[in-house]
């Protein structure tokens, strides 16, 4: 048989119809769909053992109940995965910075952890909730360490500290305008249960930025203060994810390494951190391929 006559394919009906993209059920289409596969994936040792975890580029996601104030705040992340980064980026008592403090999940770990945290909020609305849920952990736990927070946005916050005066900064920027979206997700876990898509209208807030590229623009001129005050061999740590805005998948994780060696920092490795806990919703189905993105990328990057 000649190439041409083998790859000459006859028409054949599939038992899903013509407009399905494969023969999957709606079920094994959702399993395929999510952003990370596993190997030995009942076998979780591995990723449980979080220094050989983070040393392999990889982390599982622990994600503990949310308490009705951090579940208010349209973006979070969990404490116990900042505290595996704390733990292995610090030492005890040094300080932590994370300058999109958010619900305040850094500073809770970092109380947990025995370092001092700095951190910024732009909204009152979420500075509240953080300074509830730290000085409740506070009155919960009698020997941590009392982080010191303040409403600001992150930039001006970030220029009353000294060069050269903080050891490790772990955050999660916003993800340009993405969480204005009303896509499944944001209709079923947000608009339903009345809670905000979005973090406000403040110029200042990052996530109002008009293009992407202006966005990323705005982003590296928080790397370079980022850059700034941390001590020289020290790192910082970027939370983030990739995302889908209309037709077109960005790979944010890579243009937020590109942007943080532009303001002077060596990368040092990209952290892959397995959400194998999501959700997954029928995106696409059942005609094109659009992920459900079950990870985050940690990108290290470090002072030198």
């Amino acid at each position: 048989m000649v190439l041409q006559d083998y790859v000459a394919t006859e028409e054949i009906q599939s038992t899903k119809g013509k407009k399905h993209l494969n023969d999957l059920s709606g079920k094994d289409w959702l399993i395929h769909s999510k952003s990370v596969f596993m190997d030995n994936i009942d076998d979780r040792s591995l990723l449980l053992d979080e220094q050989k975890a983070i040393n392999q580029g990889v982390m599982l996601s622990q994600a503990p109940p949310r308490d009705d104030l951090k579940k208010a705040h349209p973006a979070t992340f969990s404490e116990k995965d900042v505290a595996k980064l704390i733990r292995f980026f610090t030492k005890t008592n040094e300080v932590v910075l994370d300058p999109f403090l958010g619900s305040g999940s850094t500073a809770i770990a970092s109380m947990d952890e025995n370092r001092r945290c700095v951190g910024f909020e732009l909204y009152k609305e979420w500075f509240e909730i953080a300074k509830k849920r730290t000085e409740k952990h506070g009155v919960d736990n009698d020997n941590c360490t009392k982080p010191f927070i303040a409403q600001s946005d992150s930039l001006s916050g970030m220029r009353q500290l000294d060069e050269q005066s903080i050891d490790f900064i772990v955050t999660s920027p916003p993800y340009w305008g993405i969480l204005d979206k009303k896509d499944h997700k944001a209709k079923k876990e947000r608009i339903a249960n009345g809670l905000a898509t979005k973090y406000g209208d403040n110029e200042a807030d990052l996530a109002n930025t008009g293009t992407y590229v202006e966005f990323l623009d705005a982003l590296e001129l928080h790397f370079l203060e980022y850059h700034r005050l941390l001590k020289d061999r020290k790192y910082a740590a970027v939370i983030v994810s990739d995302f889908r805005h209309k037709q077109r998948y960005y790979l944010f994780h890579a243009n937020i390494a590109e942007r943080m060696e532009k303001a002077g920092f060596t990368i040092q490795g990209v952290v892959n951190l397995v959400q194998d806990n999501k959700k997954l919703y029928p995106y696409g189905y059942p005609t094109t391929y659009v992920s459900n993105i079950s990870n985050q990328f940690v990108v290290i990057g470090r002072k030198l």
